[in-house]
């Protein structure tokens, strides 16, 4: 019979994920990652396997967890502008989301860009599913009168995801919390004066 685990295997990921979140990939040791762990490494190897397995596990969650943050209120019923609107200022709200936590997503895309086929499958997946879930918001939203029929959303959903990309990139080099909100603000009155059909 197998020896149980002696450590919560989700906390430890999670702490993974903050290590990573934090220094990258490549400037993360495994000593770093058992000492935040709190796992010998031993069991980290039996359990997550080498250091580029718990990476890519952690990125997985990390994105999962991301995204289904903000599908949520995308999807909350009611105005779908509204919801846009919630999406966007409830992320310039995260508690991960600043200089020092920094966000795993935004750093391994930067550091690996699109070299790497299993780092770039495992944020396009993510990232496909969060746009699926803001196409149908906005499509909602023209249905309902609140965009205009010929309003270009794609181009509108290609903004909702530089904005939080540029709110990630942003929270990392130092910018506040009012200064985050501010922004989310500035992009929900985006999307609810837009007429765009040109593009």
């Amino acid at each position: 019979m197998a020896r149980p685990k002696e450590f919560d295997q989700e906390k430890a990921l999670h702490r993974a994920i903050s290590v990573f979140s934090q220094k990258g990939f490549a400037a993360t040791s495994t000593e770093d990652l058992m000492q935040a762990m709190d796992v010998g490494r031993q069991s980290m190897y039996d359990t997550f396997g080498d250091k580029r397995a718990l990476f890519l596990k952690a990125l997985e969650v990390y994105v999962a967890e991301s995204v289904r943050a903000i599908n949520l209120e995308l999807q909350s019923p009611g105005s779908p502008l509204a919801a846009v609107r919630r999406a966007l200022i409830q992320f310039a709200e995260r508690k991960d989301l600043s200089s020092t936590d920094g966000c795993m997503g935004i750093n391994a895309v930067c550091e690996f860009g699109m070299r790497d086929e299993e780092v770039t499958q495992i944020t396009r997946s993510a990232g496909r599913l969060q746009r699926q879930t803001l196409m149908d918001t906005l499509r909602r939203a023209q249905l309902e009168g609140e965009l205009d029929a010929p309003t270009d959303i794609e181009s509108l959903a290609d903004f909702f995801d530089s904005t939080l990309a540029g709110m990630r990139i942003a929270a990392k080099a130092g910018k506040t919390r009012p200064a985050l909100k501010r922004i989310a603000v500035v992009a929900s009155i985006v999307f609810a004066g837009t007429k765009l059909s040109i593009l």
